[in-house]
């Protein structure tokens, strides 16, 4: 077995659409051992995001966020579902999940009964507020969590509307920290032994990044708003617009003399209204227009982003996704790994993050139907015989994709 980061650690997911299994992914290209525990008769809902592919359910959605995973499909409903899944429990070091507080509970999914059941095990619950305060029992989304963190409010253009942003930002920022706090109460089990439980709110985890607008705030009382295209605390900071298209240029207070003279305006050097970094704030859209007049100059922006890098200031392109998915820096960095899906054949999917000098990320290629995995999970852990996972089934105790079940029921299968 290659040496992964996570090998030996198994994890238990019971989550549905994004945070929960972002965290389950990436700890599955790590080397963890997840399963992914869903309920009939349709698994994840992600089994349906962006249409399926044929009866195998292996939806791009669903792809993209639980590649790596086994599936065992348990009705947690009925009382016989809910004891297999917390036998299931005793044998796994982590429980995730992102239901709304309260929905596993009525299920004896609590953690105060797990850990009587493997009192080592971690349970980390993602919901969009929390287990606790006003708005606990609320459900949520990853645009109501940006809303409640003041990151909507900050994006956006000065008098304008603010702008949604164009990633799940709450959900996948979530999931990461998710990762994080499992690995740290890992650490802290194989010092002590002890278990725990974990409880993470989306918008608490998104308030947890803001920086400058809200250091500003804390220290001053002032009240920022949106800063639209441009830092207000640094000029030139921002997305100026070039002849082709839009890149970020970056020009620190130290940098302005080297950079004027790199426009050709060495004039700028000492010319009041642009010679500090106060003043530059000042006249910020001033300076804004005479460093686009310069970008816009060049034909097409990789004159100046060059020109920039190997003056070390910061210059780069504004990508849109293709040209992200075929940068050379990208692909030096290895940071798409192919895959087989069945329906769509080879997908280039973005693995973890993490380049370790020992323990390399990789993408597990396991890609699993619904409840594909209940007798290989039921098995190994619980030693039920085929013959009872088939009576499970047969009374929905245990669910299926309908496709296998054909496969089962044919002459050939």
């Amino acid at each position: 077995m290659e040496k992964r980061a996570l090998n030996g650690v198994r994890v238990l997911e019971m989550g549905q659409y994004i945070a929960g299994p972002v965290t389950g992914k990436m700890m599955a290209d790590m080397g963890a051992e997840v399963v992914k525990l869903e309920m009939p008769p349709i698994g994840d809902y992600t089994r349906g995001y962006g249409g399926e592919t044929g009866p195998a359910g292996f939806t791009p959605g669903f792809t993209y966020w639980n590649r790596g995973k086994q599936s065992v499909c348990i009705d947690i409903k009925k009382p016989q579902g809910a004891e297999i899944a917390r036998e299931l429990v005793r044998h796994f070091d982590v429980l995730l999940e992102n239901f709304t507080p309260g929905v596993l509970a009525k299920y004896g999914f609590d953690y105060e009964t797990l850990s009587r059941v493997n009192p080592r095990l971690i349970m980390c619950s993602i919901s969009a507020f929390g287990q606790t305060g006003p708005m606990a029992h609320l459900p949520g989304t990853d645009a109501v969590a940006q809303a409640l963190s003041g990151m909507t409010y900050l994006t956006g253009n000065p008098g304008g509307s603010p702008v949604y942003t164009g990633a799940y930002i709450a959900d996948n920022n979530g999931g990461v920290n998710g990762l994080a706090a499992i690995l740290a109460a890992l650490y802290y089990r194989e010092k002590t032994g002890v278990g725990q439980y974990i409880d993470l709110a989306l918008f608490e985890c998104l308030f947890h990044i803001h920086d400058i607008p809200l250091i500003n705030h804390l220290f001053t009382g002032v009240n920022p708003g949106p800063c639209g295209a441009h830092r207000d605390e640094a000029t030139p900071c921002g997305i100026f617009k070039a002849s082709d298209g839009y890149m970020i240029v970056v020009v620190l207070a130290h940098q302005w003399e080297g950079f004027c003279r790199l426009m050709g305006k060495p004039e700028l050097i000492t010319d009041p209204r642009y010679a500090t970094q106060e003043a530059r704030n000042q006249r910020k859209y001033e300076t804004v227009a005479i460093v686009e007049e310069w970008l816009q100059s060049f034909p097409t922006r990789d004159i100046p982003v060059r020109m920039l890098q190997e003056n070390h200031l910061i210059g780069v392109p504004v990508l849109d996704l293709p040209g992200v998915i075929n940068h050379p820096q990208m692909k030096a960095r290895n940071a798409l790994q192919t895959v087989n899906v069945p329906g769509f054949g080879d997908v280039p999917l973005p693995k973890a993050p993490f380049h370790f000098s020992e323990t390399p990320t990789a993408i597990q290629p396991e890609l699993s139907m619904l409840g594909q995995d209940n007798q290989r999970v039921l098995g190994k852990y619980l030693g039920y015989a085929p013959q009872r996972v088939q009576e499970l089934t047969n009374s929905g105790v245990l669910g299926e994709a309908a496709l296998l079940r054909q496969r089962r029921n044919s002459p050939a299968g």
